[in-house]
């Protein structure tokens, strides 16, 4: 990046002293003519590179770096890995006694999700997948964690989210229904993965789903991260901090309670689901909506 020319710097110093040596004893004079004459020196000196500076001003230095200062104040965007859950190939959650598919269900909700945060600036959003194929093909799903992690990762990713749907019996007419989020214990992630993860709740509940909390869920045998805390249950949100990000998972409702499943058969639905979840991103990062001239 380019430097301030210096010979405005000098100009601003010397000029400085001029000022400071006429508040100086009013008695004082010099003692020879040659003191007299040195002075007389300095002042040429000084006149000089006070006309240097002037004309580097008029030559457009100045501008220069005040447009270096513009472009120091621009920010990165946010980076955002939106995963929809499971797949269409080797991942399938199939579930045909309550007439959905999950991975249906939670592309639909990522592709509305991306599609929000796409109208507000500073963001730049990718996805795992954008139709029902896996990310893991190669391996036939094996590696489909690692995968999708590993993805925000490599992407230098601020936020993974991993939407979902969930369920309990899987048989229909479960008492259980509404949204849960899911954030990392890790302790640099927790708090602001659940001042996220309420906002997310806050706005989905508009939508009639019920907002059961922000949990973080833990699991013994798998370690402790390097802050000493343990690890999180789930491989997504784990694999999220060890790639130096933090992971959430958002369960929007349960497909096999009643209230919810009719609201996971309804295409409006889910997409409204979706832009619940940007808006909330959104208003975390505290971005803006792209004005007429930016879209």
């Amino acid at each position: 990046m380019k430097q301030r020319k210096p010979g405005c710097y000098i100009a601003a110093v010397l000029l400085a002293g001029l000022m400071l040596g006429g508040c100086g004893n009013p008695n004082a004079k010099a003692n020879t003519a040659e003191s007299v004459s040195a002075s007389d020196s300095e002042t040429v000196s000084e006149s000089e590179e006070i006309v240097s500076a002037e004309a580097e001003t008029e030559n457009g230095f100045e501008t220069e770096t005040e447009t270096e200062t513009e472009i120091e104040a621009e920010t990165d965007p946010i980076v955002i890995v939106l995963d929809p859950g499971h797949d269409s190939e080797y991942c399938t959650r199939n579930h045909p006694d309550l007439g959905v598919n999950e991975q249906d269900l939670n592309l639909t909700i990522a592709l509305a999700c991306r599609d929000r945060l796409q109208q507000y600036q500073g963001v730049d959003v990718y996805m795992t997948r954008e139709d029902g194929s896996c990310p893991d093909a190669e391996h036939q799903g094996e590696y489909c964690i690692e995968k999708r992690t590993g993805y925000a990762t490599d992407l230098g990713a601020d936020l993974f989210v991993s939407l979902h749907n969930n369920g309990t019996t899987g048989v229909y007419g479960a008492e259980v229904n509404g949204t849960e989020v899911y954030v990392s214990n890790y302790s640099a992630y927790t708090e602001e993965g659940k001042k996220l993860g309420q906002m997310v709740l806050d706005n989905l509940a508009q939508l009639d789903l019920n907002p059961r909390g922000v949990f973080v869920r833990t699991k013994e045998e798998k370690g402790h991260y390097d802050d000493g805390s343990v690890q999180d249950w789930y491989y997504l949100i784990s694999y999220s901090v060890e790639g130096g990000h933090p992971g959430m998972i958002i369960e929007h409702a349960y497909m096999d309670n009643p209230h919810d499943n009719a609201i996971l058969k309804d295409e409006a639905q889910l997409k409204a689901m979706g832009t619940a979840d940007a808006d909330a991103i959104a208003s975390y990062y505290n971005l803006q909506i792209k004005t007429k001239t930016e879209n």
